[in-house]
């Protein structure tokens, strides 16, 4: 007799629970679609949406950043995750990225007294956020369409940079952090919270994760460790 598994908690991914849930993903896109006109309030310091200011070229990309990692969020919430989406996973979600974006907005907003500000940095900046943001979608779509075939169930996603990197996912969230705060606020706000994505993904998300596939897939993920020897960062981690 099978001993039953422990709920899981609330706050974390819902692995292996494949039923749907409309009030988790409904709060998450709502929360993720406020950043736009919350970011443009901070940007432009205003208190109200009318009359409208116009944005700058830096302020207009600042704005165009967060909205393209929204628009990545919400994409994978409503299409590409499989999992169920916790109402308490869905506001620290939806939350804590805004809080984020909020800082990161407030923070260009004080560049003329920033040291570590400086404007070369903002294309830069932009360029790698778009990338990460790009290049995890991109991943996630393939990884969805790959499981999506009844043919693969059961089978683990090594195509792609899943070849490379065995979470590309979370590789790519460091790469679009560094990239969206450095633009804002300079290399060291870019280093400072990438670094968070750091240690979160390498003391909780990865180990978690990666316990579930030994778990779930057995020698099958152990053949994908020897196959694919890096977590995050090939040569590195």
């Amino acid at each position: 007799m099978s001993t039953p598994k422990p709920p899981q908690p609330s706050l974390s991914v819902q692995r292996g629970n494949y039923t749907t849930s409309l009030s988790g993903p409904l709060l998450f896109v709502g929360l993720r679609t406020l950043t736009i006109p919350i970011q443009y309030l901070i940007l432009t310091r205003s208190t109200a949406f009318f009359p409208l200011k116009p944005l700058t070229v830096p302020q207009t990309l600042l704005l165009t950043l967060p909205s393209y990692i929204a628009f990545k969020h919400i994409t994978w919430s409503l299409l590409l995750m499989r999992e169920r989406m916790t109402v308490p996973f869905a506001f620290f979600g939806g939350i804590s990225d805004l809080a984020f974006e909020c800082l990161t907005s407030y923070i260009y907003t004080l560049h003329d007294i920033n040291p570590f500000y400086s404007p070369s940095l903002l294309l830069p900046g932009a360029i790698l956020t778009i990338a990460g943001v790009s290049t995890e979608l991109i991943s996630e779509v393939q990884r969805y369409v790959y499981k999506s075939n009844p043919r693969n169930k059961g089978k683990i996603y090594t195509g792609g940079l899943w070849g490379v990197v065995r979470n590309v996912n979370y590789a790519c969230n460091i790469l679009f952090a560094f990239g969206y705060a450095t633009a804002a606020g300079g290399v060291v706000y870019g280093c400072a919270y990438a670094g968070i994505y750091v240690l979160n993904f390498v003391y909780n998300a990865v180990p978690g994760i990666e316990e579930y596939m030994r778990g779930k897939y057995g020698a099958q993920w152990e053949g994908v460790e020897r196959r694919v020897k890096w977590r995050l960062c090939p040569g590195i981690y």
